[in-house]
């Protein structure tokens, strides 16, 4: 079976509580735009934002992001005390190919993966030099264990939802609760069914015939599926343990269902042998290897990234520019000085040093003023995107950070900005600072699709932010406000939060596509932490 994405040709074989906003455009807007975005919470001082680029053909495919962070004046945060050297170190960027959607049922049907991985480690076995199957092996392993991982994540996402209906006035809707309870044993089978063949591979890999390498893949994989498994269904179970109205007899045996699954993944864990059995003696180490695992199964998705300041070969053009222009005024001014004064003069060697001194200024005036001139059209950074299965590069992105006055950003952002003020001299009462980050993502189609097949030409790319700096300047996350209290006639301190709200408006647009979009997120904070996000409309 074929993921979606290439891997070296070989003959043919068989085949903190995390909450994000998904902000998706129409389907219209989405075919014309063909960006995504989801942002989210990552950690207390982290939030990421997510978007994905769809390739849809093999020219050359191009995309502009401007990020605008408009930020409390009251932080302190200004072009003297947060430096671009700052912005960048607190901005991590990453891009990946999307994971490729598959469903549990199509990975188990016929041309299955599995029986892929079988034929290539009978093929391994046979000649174990052959690097192309061992590179080959390896690839089908990981990639059949980031396809389960997806599927199963964002069907209990689904499933999630479909609980969350059952409130209010549905609270006890019998409709709603059967189809939940239906959707859960639906999804429990599948996983069974998919896990149970995966493992009747099991044997091929313990046998002792196959590299050593090839063993440790397999059973990295097998213990990242069984921890995902797990997690999901904790998930689901919370998930269900907070329906209203009573949960039923459908949707208790359902749980019931989830419940053991959950159970016994983590007895087959510990039958194994494999160290993600929890034990309360071990978090951090349960926790490790958890982020271990996932990222050496995921890590095939994932793209280098080589970064370099832009505009070093330009700089030295411009120093060599203003050296030559010094070198000429020199020079002529020495013929002039000589035919003037003659050689053995003291007016002549005065008429030396004076030149000397000129020509240092200049070359020195020179490289500024290129410098600065050059300078508007470099941006701060340079990335080549590679890919490292293929070692090939795929692309490249150009990235620059400033701050802007508010004359300077377009009306739009502007207007987008002030849209929700309720009166008109809001922005003088909270005075921002304006921050301005770039992107601009270039990537080479044909080599995206020779990567990949079918319909899953995607690239995510994913850019997290850091507030640490920000944290730190804020007030004490209480204030002390005397409040009086009617029924007891007094007045009393009374603690309130004391919070602040960056407002980012990322503007998106594709090149060729006549139309562009504005999405904006209010990220509340305070001294402690990354509180909440909204979507402002």
């Amino acid at each position: 079976m074929n993921y979606g994405l290439h891997t070296p040709a070989l003959p043919k074989l068989g085949r903190l509580r995390k909450h994000h906003l998904d902000i998706l455009a129409d389907h219209d807007d989405l075919e014309e735009d063909l960006i995504e975005t989801r942002i989210g919470v990552h950690d207390s001082n982290h939030f990421e934002v997510k978007l994905d680029y769809a390739i849809r053909s093999q020219d050359k495919s191009q995309y502009t992001v401007d990020y605008y962070f408009f930020v409390p004046s009251s932080l302190g945060i200004n072009k003297h005390t947060y430096r671009d050297e700052q912005f960048f170190s607190d901005m991590q960027a990453y891009i990946r190919f999307k994971t490729p959607s598959r469903s549990l049922i199509s990975l188990i049907g016929e041309l299955s993966p599995i029986d892929t991985i079988r034929e290539l480690a009978t093929r391994v076995r046979d000649n174990q030099s052959d690097p192309d199957a061992l590179q080959r092996l390896s690839y089908e392993l990981r990639m059949f264990g980031c396809v389960v991982r997806a599927d199963v994540r964002d069907r209990v996402r689904s499933l999630r939802d479909k609980l969350g209906e059952l409130v209010g006035d549905n609270a006890k809707n019998e409709v709603l609760r059967t189809d939940a309870a239906n959707i859960c044993n639906q999804l429990v089978k599948e996983i069974v069914a998919c896990i149970g063949k995966w493992r009747h591979l099991r044997t091929d890999f313990v046998d002792g015939r196959l590299p050593q390498s090839c063993n440790e893949t397999y059973a990295y994989v097998d213990e990242y599926l069984s921890l995902v498994v797990e997690m999901r269904m904790a998930a689901m179970l919370r998930r269900i343990d907070r329906v209203e109205g009573g949960l039923g007899e459908e949707l208790r045996q359902a749980r019931q269902r989830a419940k053991d699954l959950l159970l016994s993944e983590r007895e087959y864990r510990a039958g194994a042998n494999y160290s993600t059995v929890t034990n309360e003696h071990e978090d951090d180490h349960f926790v490790y290897r958890q982020g271990l695992l996932k990222k050496f199964v995921t890590s095939i998705l994932w793209l280098d990234l080589s970064r370099e300041k832009e505009g070093k070969s330009v700089a030295n053009i411009g120093a060599a520019i203003a050296a030559g222009l010094a070198m000429l005024f020199a020079l002529l001014a020495t013929v002039w000085a000589s035919k003037k004064y003659g050689l053995n003069s003291w007016n002549f060697i005065a008429a030396g040093v004076v030149t000397y001194v000129l020509k240092d200024r200049i070359k020195d005036w020179g490289k500024n003023y290129l410098g600065a001139g050059f300078a508007r059209f470099l941006a701060d950074y340079s990335i080549l995107i590679r890919d490292p299965i293929r070692d090939t590069v795929i692309g490249r992105c150009r990235e620059s950070f400033s701050f802007r006055d508010a004359k300077d950003i377009p009306e739009e952002i502007l207007s987008y900005r002030r849209k929700d003020a309720k009166a008109s001299i809001e922005s003088m009462a909270k005075p921002e600072v304006i921050m301005h980050y770039s992107k601009q993502v270039n990537l080479r189609g044909k080599d995206v699709i020779e990567r990949m097949h079918l319909e899953d030409y995607n690239v995510n790319d994913i850019v997290r932010i850091s507030l640490a700096q920000f944290l730190v300047r804020a007030d004490d996350p209480t204030a002390s406000i005397p409040y009086f209290v009617e029924q007891t006639d007094s007045v009393e301190p009374r603690n309130f939060r004391k919070v602040y709200h960056l407002n980012l408006i990322m503007h998106l647009q594709m090149k060729g596509k006549k139309r562009s979009r504005l999405k904006r997120v209010r990220v509340i904070f305070d001294k402690k932490a990354i509180l909440q996000l909204q979507e402002v409309r």
